[in-house]
């Protein structure tokens, strides 16, 4: 490929102003090659009120980044805020007039000229730190009294604004369970980038309609002021959508025409929030996503972890295409985290587990087979005679290569047989996953031939299907089975949905975990006078899916590739006659009619229910619900035990020295997980020591709690300087705190006395407390050199 000098990189540049809305052609908004003394600058960006940027070209092969100096020179002698480096394919963006931008950054698109004039505005008004509005339990109480925000909703704001703030990190990656309020969640921070005015304009992205609108009824409340509106609707009155802060928007209706760069200029939102991050970031949509130059923030309970078990460094060598494949589709990868490490996690297993909860409920799995089922997850498959010819079908051919009529009714029939009940005696609000939409179609007539009016189809070739969903969530239908395929797998909030049934395959564990989600949020039934609390939801798995995950999955084996879709290349024009030395041109073939559908056979045999069995899941879930960091940190840990005799005998010993130096030396670090010590205290959010991680990944010993940690430190201390009663209740109070908040053990390190000026210490005393503290020097230096502080620290290094 050759390589073009600056002369054709201005080419380029000159073509991306354009796009950006500048007129080349109008010196009085671009100036070429303006002198000075330090130089000559390329480009001269103009505004209303004189030059707004520099814009230093680059030829096409040369890193447009290594310009910076150069052009900052031109900027301050001009005296423009703005610097723009770019090579025609590069673009480099830097607000160097701010303080908190210290360097350049890439961008996707040139900012338009309405861009640099609201950047320039914000300069003149620079907004506060994010952690100077205050957020705590009662944050939302004023725009609805009954929503209040839960200790880890706090943490997980704290921590972006953290790192937003100190370490001006512009990604973020919140990976918590469905059902634990990541709108809410979402809304109390967008919130506080808007009111600390870190952003005037927020683009929230999903992929459903259907989930714009439930986003918009949590965001018309708390975001009343900043007038959200949905996108697809609020385009047809620009002045509506012009006027509002906040924008919900679906992936699709971003993309229909590009809409994205001819609605919006790059710089137009400050913060975009990827709703679903593990799949709105992927294909055609990630240059939507890229295209807005703003902070990003994935959620999502299931990132795609594409780089997790892959050998970086040797892909790199081998095959750097496919290395790059990974990195583009990895969730982790493109938040800017470490392979399986977000910025902050909340599975289902710590919504289960909270002490503060339980803020989510576990299954009650029915793992009920029908004969044919049970023949289908053979190895050789269900063996049946077609057309006097034998034929074998697998479980994943079930309705798709074969109709099993009488499956479907043996299926029907036991759920209705086991479907858990509200108190009323009612069947449960339930969800069917189906094969497809026929075979959502013929499940809903077999359920309404046994009970007229049970069940509904909720598929996307139904008509008012969203509003169908929306109507059944909120209990304003008679039917108390919904029948679904994809639709309502992923974002469908129906608190009291008490049944997920199965009645389709699954091998995708994130599909897996997306469609349990459905049934882990808490309710309270009132019924009679009395309340009831949703103790479990039930899974009714008519296909093995709980047992794949939990036998057969093999969870070692890196994330396949998607296959890359191959594009019908349409027959070129034939050549002119004579064309191509005197070769005659081969006339092309009549096109064939395409080859009708093949029919589908029908099995008119009987099957009848030949296993069932019921398990519990308890909190600490299923092995699919776990294989995180924390779950291959403790799976990875066990096989190196057995792979290790002298680890395992010194685990078994509990000898803390050589445990820590064996994993420092044959386990830590390697370049699949990256495990250290670190990160897994982060990770399980307890200060405790590596080793005590190891015995609890070894079901040697029970891994602490926090509180527990923190009980026993104090408890240990108070003995050893046989503290009274108010001391030691002073102690708790500081270590409770410092383990908690990372501003508090910055004052408690640093002997900041203004430590002592928050509520927990007022109830006891306050820094007037501290006079009266017998050996106080001494108490609080041991607490300092306590393995709880150390852990402490060590855990917040990796923040």
């Amino acid at each position: 490929m050759p390589i073009h000098n600056e002369a054709f990189s201005r080419v380029l540049i000159d073509v991306a102003l354009n796009e950006s809305g500048w007129n080349v052609k109008d010196d009085k908004v671009v100036r070429f090659e303006v002198k000075g003394i330090s130089g000559r600058a390329d480009y001269l960006l103009f505004g209303k009120f004189g030059p707004l940027a520099v814009l230093e070209a680059k030829a096409e092969d040369k890193d447009p980044y290594d310009a910076k100096e150069q052009a900052r020179k031109y900027a301050e002698e001009i005296k423009v805020p703005f610097v723009i480096l770019s090579n025609g394919r590069q673009h480099w963006f830097w607000n160097y007039e701010r303080a908190d931008q210290k360097d350049a950054y890439r961008i996707e698109r040139l900012p338009s000229l309405d861009d640099l004039e609201r950047l320039r505005l914000k300069n003149h008004n620079p907004p506060t730190a994010l952690l100077s509005d205050t957020i705590g339990p009662d944050y939302l109480k004023p725009f609805r009294k009954d929503i209040g925000l839960r200790i880890y909703q706090i943490k997980a704001i704290e921590e972006i604004s953290k790192r937003f703030d100190e370490q001006k990190k512009r990604k973020f990656l919140l990976e918590m369970a469905t059902g634990t309020g990541k709108t809410l969640l979402c809304a109390a921070l967008a919130r506080r980038f808007l009111v600390t005015r870190n952003a005037e304009r927020i683009l929230f992205i999903v992929d459903r309609i259907e989930l714009a609108k439930q986003t918009m009824e949590d965001f018309e409340v708390i975001l009343r002021e900043f007038k959200p509106v949905i996108f697809k609707t609020a385009r047809r009155r620009p002045m509506e959508l012009l006027g509002s802060c906040v924008v919900v928007a679906t992936i699709q209706s971003l993309m229909v025409d590009r809409r994205y760069r001819t609605e919006f200029t790059p710089f137009h939102f400050d913060l975009v929030i990827n709703d679903e991050a593990h799949r709105s970031i992927y294909g055609d949509a990630r240059e939507c996503v890229q295209f807005f130059q703003a902070t990003r923030i994935g959620l999502t309970a299931t990132p795609k972890a594409y780089l997790l078990n892959v050998n970086i460094d040797r892909l790199g060598q081998e095959n750097p295409k496919i290395l790059e494949a990974r990195q583009l589709r990895d969730t982790y990868n493109y938040f800017g985290c470490e392979p399986g490490v977000p910025t902050y996690r909340y599975d289902m297993i710590d919504g289960a587990k909270d002490p503060e909860g339980p803020f989510l409920c576990m299954p009650k799995i029915y793992d009920i087979r029908s004969d044919i089922t049970t023949q289908a997850l053979d190895e050789g498959g269900w063996a049946v005679v077609i057309n006097e010819q034998e034929e074998s079908y697998k479980i994943q051919d079930l309705e798709r290569k074969i109709f099993t009529p009488e499956r479907n009714r043996v299926m029907c029939e036991e759920f209705l047989k086991h479907a858990q009940r509200e108190p009323n005696g009612k069947i449960g609000k339930s969800i069917i996953f189906a094969v497809n939409q026929t075979h959502a179609t013929n499940i809903t007539k077999i359920l309404n031939e046994m009970q007229p009016e049970l069940a509904v189809t909720i598929t996307s070739r139904v008509q008012d299907a969203s509003d169908i969903s929306k109507e059944f969530r909120d209990g304003k239908r008679k039917e108390r089975v919904a029948v679904s395929v994809d639709m309502l797998s992923t974002g469908y909030n129906c608190r009291d949905l008490l049944n997920v049934v199965l009645m389709r395959p699954i091998f995708s564990p994130t599909e897996y975990i997306q469609i349990k989600g459905r049934g882990t949020r808490l309710y309270t039934f009132f019924y009679d006078g009395k309340a009831y609390d949703k103790q479990h939801f039930y899974i009714l798995d008519f296909c093995a899916v709980a047992e794949y995950f939990q036998e057969k999955y093999d969870y070692t084996i890196p994330l396949p590739l998607p296959k890359p879709r191959v594009e019908a290349i349409p027959p070129g024009p034939s050549p002119e006659p004579g064309a191509g030395g005197g070769i005659e041109p081969v006339p092309s073939p009549e096109p064939k009619p395409p080859a009708p559908p093949k029919e589908i056979p029908i099995w008119t045999g009987r099957d009848i229910v030949v296993s069932e069995e019921v398990k519990i899941v308890g909190p600490d879930g299923e092995k699919v619900d776990v294989m995180t960091f924390r779950g291959r940190f403790e799976k990875d840990v066990q096989e190196f035990a057995e792979e290790n005799p002298d680890f395992k005998h010194a685990a078994e010993e509990e000898d803390d020295d050589a445990v820590e130096t064996i994993l420092q030396e044959r386990f830590f670090h390697n370049p699949e997980m990256y495990y250290s010590a670190d990160k897994l205290v982060k990770t399980y959010g307890v200060p405790a020591p590596t080793p005590t991680f190891v015995y609890g990944a070894l079901g040697l010993k029970p891994i602490p709690t926090r509180q527990q940690v923190v009980e026993d430190t104090v408890d240990s201390i108070s003995a050893r300087f046989n503290l009274k009663y108010n001391e030691q209740k002073l102690l708790s109070a500081v270590a409770g705190i410092v383990v908690e908040d990372s501003e508090s053990l910055r004052k408690f390190l640093d002997d900041d006395v203004t430590l002592y000026d928050s509520t927990q210490f007022n109830r006891i005393g306050g820094i007037d407390m501290l006079a009266t503290f017998d050996h106080r020097d001494e108490v609080l230096g041991a607490l300092k050199q306590s393995m709880l502080v150390r852990q402490t620290i060590l855990g917040a290094m990796t923040q």
